[in-house]
C-alpha cells in the first residue's frame, strides 16, 4: 500500500521547563491548578541562540536520513509563522542546509495550528498534477522568542518545535475541508513584527520586541461553537461518518479544549489522542508529533482510517480524512 504520510520525525529543544517548579517562581499564577485545563507539564524553549531554521533541520534531517539520491523529496514546503528573517523563505534557506537539488522545489506556508492539514492538501494537489512525485513538509515554530515570560495564558501552552513529513501520492484521495473567519483574527496575534514595526515610525525610532497575544476566551468559544459543526462535516464529506473514524489526531491545543470537542461529538476516549503533557503545544507541528507518538505507541496502525483536524490562528481550520 502506498501510504500518504509516508514517515514523521520531529525534533523538540533539549531545554525543558517543568510547569510545577513555576509555582516557585510564579505562586500567583497556580499552576498546579492551571495543570489540568492545560494539560501541559513540560514545555520546550529553543535555546536563546537557537533558530527556527536549526530546528527546521534537525527535524528534517531525521526523516531524511537513510533514503538515496533517488528517493529524495522534489518539493520543500515549511510551515512557520515564526521565520528568522522576512527574507529569504526558509525553505530556500533549508534546501541549502540539507543538500536537496537545486530542482527542488521549495516555498513557505504561514499558518498556525490549521497549517498542517494545510500543507498536506498543498502537497496532494501537486502531486495529483504532476508537479510532485515527493514531498517533504516542515512544520516549524519558535514561538518562546515571541512570548513574554509574565504573560500566563501564552506562556504555559506553547512549546518551540519542528516536524518533517514525508508525503507520497496515494492510491485514494484524502478528504480535505478549511475555512476561515478573518473577522476574528485579532484574538491570536503578534504585535511589533513584519513591516509594521517600522511603517510610519521614525526612522530613529526604537522598535519594539515581539509580543504574542492571545484571548483565550475568544479562542475557546470560537472553537468549542465552530470546529465540531466542521469536524462531523468533514466526516461525513468523507463518507466515513464519525462511527467510521478509527482515530481522531486534532490539533493539541489544551486538554479543556480537546476535552470539550469530545464530550460535544461523542469521541470515545480510546478513539481521540491527547498528548500535551510532555510536549505542550507545538502549534502547526501539533498534529504531526502526536501522529509519531501514537504509532510508537501503538494507537496508531498502519491501514487506519484517521481524522485530523487543526484549528487557530486566522482564525481558521482545517481538516482531512485519510488511510494511514
Amino acid at each position: 500500500m502506498n501510504s500518504f504520510i509516508n514517515n514523521i520525525e520531529y525534533y523538540l529543544p533539549e531545554h525543558t521547563i517543568d510547569c510545577h517548579e513555576l509555582d516557585k517562581t510564579k505562586p500567583h499564577w497556580h499552576v498546579r491548578n492551571s495543570l489540568p485545563k492545560t494539560g501541559v507539564r513540560y514545555l520546550h524553549h529553543s535555546a536563546k541562540d537557537e533558530t527556527t531554521l536549526q530546528m527546521a533541520h534537525k527535524a528534517a534531517s531525521k526523516v531524511l536520513s537513510g533514503l538515496s539520491a533517488e528517493e529524495l523529496p522534489d518539493t520543500l514546503i515549511v510551515c512557520t509563522q515564526t521565520p528568522d528573517q522576512l527574507l529569504p523563505h526558509v525553505s530556500a534557506c533549508l534546501q541549502h542546509e540539507l543538500g536537496l537539488p537545486a530542482s527542488t522545489k521549495c516555498f513557505d506556508v504561514s499558518l498556525g495550528c490549521s497549517g498542517y492539514c494545510y500543507g498536506l492538501s498543498i502537497a496532494y494537489g501537486y502531486m495529483a498534477a504532476g508537479i510532485s512525485e515527493r514531498v517533504l513538509f516542515v512544520t516549524v515554530d519558535n514561538y518562546s522568542k515571541t512570548i513574554d515570560p509574565e504573560n500566563k495564558t501564552s506562556f504555559l501552552i506553547f512549546s518551540d518545535g519542528a516536524a518533517a513529513t514525508i508525503i507520497d501520492k496515494p492510491k485514494a484521495a484524502p478528504s480535505f475541508l478549511f475555512g476561515t473567519d478573518g473577522s476574528r483574527s485579532e484574538s491570536i496575534r503578534c504585535l511589533n513584527s513584519g513591516i509594521s514595526v517600522v511603517t510610519g515610525k521614525e526612522s530613529d525610532a526604537p522598535i519594539a520586541k515581539p509580543d504574542m497575544q492571545m484571548d483565550g476566551f475568544k479562542v475557546f468559544q470560537f472553537t468549542v461553537k465552530t470546529i465540531p459543526n466542521e469536524i462531523r462535516k468533514l466526516a461525513e464529506q468523507a463518507g466515513a461518518g464519525m462511527d467510521g473514524i478509527d482515530l481522531f489526531v486534532f490539533h493539541q491545543a489544551s486538554n479543556k479544549v480537546l476535552e470539550s470537542l469530545a464530550n460535544k461529538l461523542d469521541i470515545p476516549e480510546d478513539k481521540m489522542i491527547m498528548d500535551l503533557y510532555e510536549v505542550g503545544n507545538t502549534t502547526s507541528s501539533t498534529i504531526p508529533i502526536a501522529l509519531k507518538r501514537a504509532e510508537a505507541k501503538g494507537k496508531l496502525k498502519r491501514g487506519d482510517t484517521i481524522m485530523l483536524f487543526g484549528f487557530g490562528i486566522g482564525l481558521s481550520w482545517s481538516g482531512a480524512v485519510l488511510k494511514y
